[in-house]
């Protein structure tokens, strides 16, 4: 069994783009159900219009979110002001605690330091997903907003040195493949020789290439990992194909490795 201290339920590899309002509140209410209080869950909420980020927050507090997680709206012209008035104004209207959710790649808007620490100063940030890979940014945001709120990284290139740096914990589509095992085998790095961080360093980054990368399109990596693992992983999308035969090959070659 994978020990997790929180869970994002519904980010871009749970399909939450593609799920209608009914199923997520389905999806939130069979979590808070399954988790039955013992950990605190964040639902992703964001969409372009702020109005729909709230309509689909009130979705999953009325199904018993314990947080929201929002993010930047995927657009070309935003700004500061625009970004820390839509926290704001989810926050307003259904005052849950929040998972900032910094998806830099999808938004064409990245959430500095600086703008991370005013969101933290009009909502009540509890954690940090950042996805940014550029180092100078992470080193920021640890420094002038990690003794506020946990900084978290899941990318295969940062997931392990940002832990180094001082982040919070971590992230990702990935992790989870490794098993109960996985808690220790990355928080251990700090007691790691240089040969032992580099081993899990490029374990993972082998594994997380082939679940985004390499092996079909996301999500149907990590739902086919699922289904090897013994778990429901379902199927993807109508806009995703399931992995085929050969990519199921290919992916149990790389999780036995």
């Amino acid at each position: 069994v994978v020990k997790v201290d929180t869970m994002l339920i519904g980010g871009c590899n749970g399909e939450g783009y593609a799920l209608t309002d009914d199923e997520l509140g389905l999806v939130t209410e069979v979590t808070a159900k399954t988790v039955g209080g013992r950990i605190p869950f964040y639902v992703h909420v964001s969409r372009i219009p702020t109005r729909d980020c709230i309509t689909r927050a009130e979705i999953a507090a009325a199904a018993g979110a314990t947080g929201i997680a929002l993010g930047q709206a995927q657009i070309y012209d935003s700004s500061e002001e625009m970004v820390i008035q839509r926290f704001a104004d989810v926050y307003k209207a259904v005052p849950l605690p929040m998972m900032v959710y910094n998806h830099s790649h999808l938004s064409h808007f990245n959430i500095t330091p600086e703008i991370m620490a005013a969101i933290c100063d009009v909502v009540p940030v509890e954690v940090i997903k950042d996805v940014p890979t550029d180092f100078d940014h992470i080193k920021r945001m640890i420094v002038e907003v990690g003794n506020r709120t946990p900084v978290l990284y899941g990318h295969k290139d940062t997931l392990i040195p940002a832990l180094l740096l001082g982040s919070g914990g971590f992230v990702g589509t990935g992790p989870e493949c490794f098993g109960a095992e996985c808690r220790d085998m990355f928080f251990d790095v700090h007691t790691m020789t240089p040969a032992q961080r580099m081993d899990v360093h490029c374990r993972y980054g082998m594994v997380s290439d082939a679940l985004m990368w390499n092996v079909g399109k996301p999500p149907a990596g990590i739902k086919g990992a699922m289904k090897m693992l013994g778990l429901p992983g379902g199927e993807p999308r109508e806009h995703i194909n399931p992995l085929t035969p050969a990519e199921e090959k290919l992916l149990r070659r790389i999780l036995i490795e």
